[in-house]
């Protein structure tokens, strides 16, 4: 991984790239992002890790931490793990935990667990925030069930 303070890739394929500054991928396939800030613009990465914000615009990547705003348009991600507000438009994510979650019309998201969710007509959420914690409790408690017996 080359350690660089601002790096931009454009239409190569990349192993991993690691910056302490921001990284903006045009046109490239990377393995693995580790930045600041993140930019995806027409390219795919793998896991993407960033200390600030990511943007994700007609493209795509795995899994998503980061510690600032995600926004996601006509794109689309594996689970996203946000400390600031995820906003998604014309694309979709596994699922979304987050400060806030802000989902456009076209959005697309498995499972929300947010304390404040907005959903957009034409936007499809499969599970909420307490229907997530509903269906953890079921399957938690047929668990329970299952190998408590096992044991006595």
């Amino acid at each position: 991984m080359a350690d660089v303070s601002q790096h931009t890739e454009s239409g190569r394929v990349v192993g991993a790239i690691e910056a302490a500054g921001d990284v903006s991928v045009e046109r490239a396939l990377v393995g693995a992002v580790s930045a600041h800030n993140v930019r995806l613009e027409m390219g795919a990465a793998g896991p993407v890790l960033a200390s600030g914000d990511v943007s994700i615009e007609r493209a795509g990547c795995g899994p998503l931490m980061c510690s600032g705003d995600v926004t996601i348009t006509q794109g689309g991600c594996g689970p996203v793990l946000s400390a600031g507000n995820v906003s998604i438009t014309q694309g979709g994510t596994q699922s979304v935990i987050a400060g806030e979650a802000h989902l456009g019309s076209g959005a697309f998201v498995g499972l929300v667990a947010s304390p404040r969710v907005i959903v957009e007509d034409g936007a499809r959420v499969l599970m909420s925030t307490p229907q997530a914690a509903a269906f953890g409790a079921v399957v938690g408690a047929f668990l329970l069930l299952v190998f408590g017996r096992r044991r006595g």
